[in-house]
């Protein structure tokens, strides 16, 4: 019989130099929590201290007797978005925001043009991890952004904009995929044990491309 564990408890923190990556769509996602990310992902910088928030919503459909009783409930649709305020007035940060085809870093100036069109579809990473070092990566095989915030300027507060990303099903039909190092079992509890744990590479080689371009 299993008991509680202190160490399933934990705040969960962005990987130190980068925990937001997105590449264009039909990139390879990894399928763990230790493999490098591929050149094409791009860091999308700070994200402000509201973290990012993920909502899942569903809706179901009653199916009710001739009495008015309800026999069954069927889901009818699911929904997963997530709420994030970038912070970084930069190149990778506004493709986000207005869509890598709006924003251009050349000569010294970033030209952003603000406009309808409709938001290219990306792969995106979160890299996370918690006390102890645990690694947490999940990995959105698809996503869109589908909402617009406001942006804040002045006020003594760093500038930013909120955007929502809704999470699109793969061809398995799934929209997120959580990578979490385990304590329970033996090959997940290795990380009790790591002076140098894999995913302290990837966050180095990712690390010295987080300014790259789309």
């Amino acid at each position: 019989m299993s008991t509680n564990n202190k160490k399933n408890v934990s705040v969960v923190k962005g990987v130190a130099g980068g925990y937001f990556w997105s590449a264009p769509s039909g990139t390879t996602v990894p399928t763990d929590i230790k493999t490098a990310l591929p050149e094409a992902f791009v860091n999308a910088g700070y994200i402000s201290k509201d973290g990012i928030k993920s909502t899942i919503k569903t809706d179901s459909t009653d199916i009710t007797d001739m009495n008015g009783d309800t026999v069954d409930s069927e889901t009818s649709s699911r929904k997963e978005t997530f709420d994030i305020t970038f912070m970084e007035i930069a190149k990778n940060a506004l493709a986000e925001i207005y869509g890598a085809g709006n924003v251009t870093d050349a000569n010294g100036i970033i030209t952003v043009k603000h406009n309808g069109d409709e938001p290219a579809e990306r792969v995106g990473v979160m890299e996370l991890v918690m006390k102890n070092g645990r690694r947490w990566r999940r990995v959105l095989p698809s996503y869109k952004r589908t909402d617009t915030g406001d942006e804040s300027v002045g006020g003594g507060e760093a500038s930013g904009r909120q955007i929502t990303i809704t999470a699109l099903v793969d061809e398995s039909g799934t929209s997120v995929y959580d990578y979490i190092e385990s304590t329970e079992t033996t090959a997940g509890a290795e990380w009790q044990s790591r002076s140098n744990p894999p995913w302290r590479s990837i966050s180095s080689s990712s690390t010295s491309r987080a300014r790259s371009t789309r």
